[in-house]
């Protein structure tokens, strides 16, 4: 089973996921990897990589432990594989190989990350809102780490507006950090997505929260640094987005505010300043919604619903729908009918628009 071997892979320890990457792009799954030989594999990766992964079958039932127990919690788990992998993560030098998920999955892909100091002022707190929720009305993915400060302001406002928001765990998908987002976490759960690339029952360390920034960076068109200081770990983020080639805003800040001076400083290295939402359209006008995309309250949306909507965050041809989705394509077709008769959705010749 794909899953299975991707977690076998990912337990080998030695092995990076940039090496994972080169070598499903060479091989095609994770399954075909176990398949080869030694010489096969060790002539494109070398003998002691080669080593590593085929003498890794203790591995295996490891694997098949934590797949079950993924199955057993009610966690998604979601290879590099994957045809509903997010594709700006996918694209990234080094993306997880398998994701654990809670929530609604697939995740609206059109995202862009907000973060920023867990000790934040009161002018850090009223540009964190008012970015996240203007994003958020506009059908944009707000997408942040769950901390304190920064990150439970940007989930919050989205979450107000009726909009959908990704949090990336620096812990297992189980372990909720810090303990007092636990509604937090709960009302995710409901409306959006939840993700870690850390195995079930993992703690959170110094270590995990840089790994899992580069997450944040990598599944968003753009990270937004609304207020930092020189050591917060929103400034490692936005180096990650630097390096994925992503687009990096700060919001100018009070010179005398210690827990600002990072913002500042993104600035001055070349980050684009960011007064208005605006701002982020003028630099990536594919974000840029074509009209209001808030969803009418009396309309009320199953799970499945909003997320065939997350799906046609731009056109999309019925056939690519059926690939994307579990649904077979008289299931489908019912549903697409169902939105399309409540006036959210469109018909062109098999190509859907959504309308809101």
């Amino acid at each position: 089973m794909e899953i299975v071997k991707a977690l076998q892979l990912s337990f080998v320890s030695g092995i990076g996921n940039v090496t994972i990457k080169k070598i499903l792009e060479r091989f095609g799954s994770f399954e075909n990897v176990f398949e080869l030989s030694f010489e096969e594999l060790s002539q494109f990766i070398g003998t002691k990589t080669a080593n590593l992964i085929l003498n890794s079958k203790d591995l295996e039932k490891r694997a098949v432990e934590e797949y079950k127990r993924a199955k057993k919690e009610g966690v998604r788990l979601v290879p590099l594989t994957d045809k509903n992998y997010p594709n700006n993560l996918k694209n990234i030098s080094d993306p997880p190989s398998i994701l654990y998920v809670k929530g609604i999955f697939p995740i609206n892909e059109k995202a862009v990350s907000i973060v920023g100091t867990r000790k934040v002022s009161s002018y850090g707190r009223y540009t964190s809102e008012k970015f996240s929720k203007e994003l958020s009305e506009d059908g944009i993915n707000i997408v942040s780490g769950l901390a304190t400060g920064v990150d439970t302001i940007a989930h919050k406002s989205a979450i107000e507006t009726g909009g959908f928001t990704t949090a990336v765990l620096g812990s297992g998908i189980d372990i909720v950090f810090p303990i007092e987002n636990k509604k937090l976490y709960e009302k995710l759960y409901m409306q959006g997505c939840i993700i870690s690339e850390f195995p079930i029952g993992t703690k959170p360390t110094k270590y995990t929260f840089p790994q899992r920034n580069r997450i944040i960076a990598g599944l968003s068109y753009a990270t937004v640094v609304t207020e930092a200081s020189k050591k917060s770990g929103a400034l490692i983020t936005a180096k990650y987005a630097n390096d994925y080639g992503r687009l990096v805003f700060a919001v100018p800040s009070n010179i005398n505010n210690i827990n600002a001076q990072g913002s500042n400083l993104l600035l001055k290295e070349g980050a684009f300043p960011l007064t208005e939402t605006q701002d982020i359209y003028t630099q990536i006008p594919y974000l840029k919604p074509e009209k209001h995309s808030k969803l009418k309250e009396e309309l009320p949306l199953n799970e499945i619903e909003r997320q065939i909507l997350q799906l046609l965050n731009e056109p999309t041809h019925i056939d690519l729908l059926v690939e994307k989705t579990d649904l077979n394509i008289s299931q489908l077709s019912t549903i697409l009918f169902d939105l399309e008769f409540k006036g959210l959705i469109k018909n062109d010749n098999g190509i859907y628009i959504r309308l809101v």
